[in-house]
């Protein structure tokens, strides 16, 4: 975690299993692990703004619900 100025950064690590269905998908109780790295404005003592980057590709493709082809050509 960083803070500076009025911001605080972080970054999760989070682990769990796809159990329940996902935005769509059947659970099959795959092993999934997402990154974040989130930020947050703080005023007055409150956070009151929040960012945040998810890796949402690399858990469908640990779910089996995606993969990375190459372009033709490459």
């Amino acid at each position: 975690m960083i803070e500076e100025g009025d911001r605080i950064s972080a970054r999760f690590t989070y682990n769990g299993t796809c159990d329940k269905a996902f935005m769509g998908y059947q659970p099959n109780s795959t092993a999934v692990q997402m990154r974040s790295i989130d930020i947050w404005r703080v005023k007055n003592g409150k956070l009151i703004e929040h960012w945040d980057e998810l890796n949402l590709l690399e858990v469908f493709q640990q779910i089996g619900e995606s993969t990375v082809r190459k372009a033709e050509g490459q």
